[in-house]
């Protein structure tokens, strides 16, 4: 599968990627985003999403992440893959596309994520992360994303 690959500090990263102003800023994207998806199971996976950030925000990270650790680790591989595409800042350090056998690897930076819609994130060791877009908001299948990226 074609990956987007990137070196950090996987930690530091699950910090920064649902630290309170990460989700807000997420949650207003995607909000805005919502509105050029046609795709049903999309739209349905993204509400999901908003309802889990909600619960963040509320609860914290930690906790919602210990009571449902997929639909956290699903939100912060959403909001990986959005804050890659914005350019927003994140201690990663871009390593270029790969095509990567991550069929059988663990999905999420948790290790949790279960969702088939979205991007796909996997840790391929202790300081790589690969990130696949399967889908992008406004696109329809066949359109070109943005240089640099899937």
């Amino acid at each position: 599968m074609k990956c987007a690959c990137y070196r950090t500090d996987p930690p530091a990263l699950v910090a920064a990627l649902s630290s309170e102003e990460l989700i807000e800023r997420w949650l207003a994207q995607v909000t805005e985003e919502a509105r050029t998806l046609v795709e049903r199971t999309l739209v349905r996976h993204i509400r999901d999403l908003t309802m889990v950030a909600g619960r963040v925000l509320a609860e914290g990270f930690e906790r919602v992440a210990e009571n449902d650790p997929r639909a956290a680790d699903a939100l912060l591989s959403d909001c990986l893959a959005v804050a890659t595409w914005h350019g927003w800042e994140l201690p990663i350090e871009p390593l270029g596309e790969r095509d990567l056998p991550v069929e059988e690897l663990p999905r999420g930076l948790l290790g949790a994520d279960a969702s088939s819609e979205g991007a796909g994130v996997w840790l391929l060791d202790d300081e790589t992360v690969a990130l696949a877009r399967h889908r992008v908001a406004g696109q329809m299948p066949g359109d070109l994303a943005p240089e640099g990226h899937l």
